[in-house]
């Protein structure tokens, strides 16, 4: 028999033709006394097929699956407990040779001033890291991707990094947030692409080396956490970047959904189809299996490795960096109880992390499908919040289009659907939109009123970077307007808007607008906690009561011009005859209930009024 044909006789027969090698492993690292144990290691290399691994004591080792082209192997790892810190060599061996790889135990992570969660008392500033601050131009243009930053051109990387988001957190403190959530920083880049925005992941244990290293990352968790700021990341468990190598080569058959089919099934996001108790087995189908956009590959989270791969990562990613909250993307078109799982992994080694699922429901009825803390079909997702696209859409129209004020209303008194709405993430827009300032016709009193109401609703509220600085206001809905880069963050801007004297006339005044709106929003817990009690709605106003226990603050929002005074009934509320309310922020004129009533003389477009 030829050698050729002996090799493929050992091939047929599983026998491995030559040495085991490792190249990478995933994890690359772990934790003594995690919650997560056993864990899964997944071996990416040669020759595995058939190998048996070892370890020193201490360590249970099961060798779970080897792909057929011995490429992968999977390992399940019990780790004693009294295994301690340190770094642990791992044999791999089969009947021609051997290879090995290390693999380090860390102490556990540090809780403290880590891993905090975040309520209805924060105020989340979402950022692009490509568009936002370049720290660090000499990892502008990685030559081994043979494709460099390229501002010009709208679908290239322009350069803003990790340390550029770092370099300006004093001005962020200054604005007043309380949080970043930054779009995925997993690594994207491949020869000859672009995705500049992070969601076509070709490493999901590696960081974009456009933005910087892990070092990077955690150097900014930690000084966001030593400014007060917290830090949710956006993290993506439903699909791959089309360019992963798994595509060409998945570890499992069942790794990806539909991954043999041409042309793939196109995900239509027919998100009312999951939360239908009469939808048919085919109309949910597409939305959990179909590709996003037709070409990223769509994780089959019905394959336990799969799923133990994913839930791993985001464990990884906590711990590793110290985050306090997880943005999860296209939430919805995942398999329930893949999210129950995945929620109670997290939970039981971070309690009060808090995750956000990006769900662009229509409604509440259907939004509220996903919430936590309930049971539906079987599964309680147990997640903790949502972006609050029902009431987005009802604060674009209101407030850019002039649609009734009465819309909001609408969405708002159906919170009852919710566990917990004031856990819900309101916005007025984000990366995946034309800018709110867009819509509203470049009218920034428009943009200062939609701010004052998502400010002083309850809520969570995010901002879109730059909208603080009245970005958007031209014609363009492309995405060179919506993600366009923040005047002053890159080298050679003529202005640099991060600082007072680089912002023209409508850029200052939102920014003072926004600035002094969040220091008021912090100074005063009713607007963050207190409860809520609506006064009044028509098509052009709408008024509303927070209220805590150490304070009430009135907030009045007002389209119809100040020529007829605003009277609201307060008689069932019992606050006391004559109680007045100042003017926030700012100075003005007292108002005062009387006789059941506070009546607002000369309304302005929008009043804030506190009362002790």
């Amino acid at each position: 028999m030829s050698r050729r044909l002996f090799i493929l006789y050992l091939a047929l027969i599983g026998v491995s033709p030559a040495a085991p090698s490792v190249n990478k492993v995933e994890p690359p690292n772990w934790w003594v006394r995690h919650t997560r144990n056993p864990i899964q290691i997944l071996l990416t290399g040669a020759d595995l097929k058939g190998a048996a691994v070892s370890a020193a004591k201490g360590f249970r080792i099961e060798v779970r699956h080897a792909s057929d082209d011995g490429r992968y192997l999977f390992l399940y790892v019990t780790i004693d407990p009294s295994v301690r810190p340190g770094s642990y060599r791992f044999a791999v061996k089969n009947s021609q040779g051997a290879a090995g790889f290390d693999f380090p135990l860390d102490a556990p992570p540090d809780l403290k001033g880590r891993f905090q969660g975040f309520s209805a008392a924060d105020v989340i500033y979402l950022l692009m890291p490509d568009r936002f601050a370049n720290g660090d131009p000499s990892n502008d243009s990685p030559p081994e991707y043979a494709r460099p930053a390229d501002r010009s051109a709208v679908n290239a990387f322009h350069g803003g990094d990790l340390r550029g988001i770092r370099d300006h957190l004093g001005y962020l403190m200054e604005l007043g947030v309380t949080g970043i959530w930054v779009n995925p920083i997993y690594k994207n880049s491949s020869p000859g692409a672009s995705p500049y925005h992070g969601y076509h992941t070709v490493d999901f244990y590696d960081v974009e080396p456009r933005f910087g290293t892990m070092k990077d990352f955690r150097n900014l968790v930690d000084a966001c956490h030593q400014m007060g700021i917290k830090v949710v990341q956006d993290q993506v468990a439903n699909h791959s970047g089309p360019r992963h190598p798994w595509v060409s080569d998945p570890p499992t058959p069942t790794w990806f959904n539909d991954l043999s089919r041409t042309p793939k099934p196109r995900n239509n996001f027919d998100i009312p189809a999951l939360a239908d108790p009469y939808a048919r087995p085919k109309r949910r189908d597409l939305p959990l299996r179909g590709w996003f956009a037709g070409n990223l590959p769509d994780f089959d989270q019905t394959d336990p490795l799969v799923s133990d791969y994913l839930i791993q990562n985001a464990l990884w990613w906590i711990g590793m960096s110290g985050i306090d909250g997880i943005r999860q993307d296209t939430y919805p078109y995942v398999d329930r109880p893949f999210w129950e799982k995945w929620q109670t992994a997290i939970d039981r080694q971070y309690p009060d992390l808090v995750v956000v699922g990006e769900i662009t429901a229509p409604t509440p009825a259907v939004l509220s499908f996903f919430d936590g803390g309930v049971r539906r079909f079987g599964v309680d997702t147990r997640l903790k919040s949502m972006l609050d696209f029902p009431l987005e859409g009802a604060i674009r129209r209101v407030f850019a289009e002039g649609q009734p004020m009465s819309q909001l209303t609408d969405i708002l008194s159906q919170d009852f659907l919710y566990q917990h709405p004031e856990m819900l993430v309101a916005f007025i827009g984000n990366h995946d939109q034309p800018r709110f300032l867009t819509i509203a016709g470049g009218d920034v009193s428009k943009l200062l009123m939609a701010q004052a109401f998502l400010l002083t609703t309850r809520r969570v509220p995010h901002l879109y970077y730059g909208d603080e600085i009245a970005m958007g206001a031209g014609a363009d809905r492309t995405d060179r307007s919506i993600r366009a880069d923040f005047p002053g963050g890159f080298p050679g801007d003529p202005v640099n808007a991060f600082v007072p004297e680089g912002r023209g006339p409508d850029a200052t005044r939102a920014f003072n607008w926004l600035r002094d709106l969040l220091h008021v929003r912090q100074a005063h817990p009713a607007l963050r906690q207190g409860n809520l009690v609506q006064l009044l709605v028509n098509k052009d106003q709408y008024a509303y009561l927070r209220s805590s226990p150490e304070e009430r603050v009135l907030v009045v929002l007002n389209r119809a011009g100040n020529a007829n005074p605003i009277a609201l009934d307060v008689d069932d509320l019992r606050l006391p005859e004559s109680l007045k309310f100042q003017t926030l922020p700012g100075s003005g004129p007292e108002v005062s209930v009387t006789q059941g009533k506070i009546t607002l003389r000369d309304p302005k477009e929008v009043g804030i009024y506190w009362a002790k």
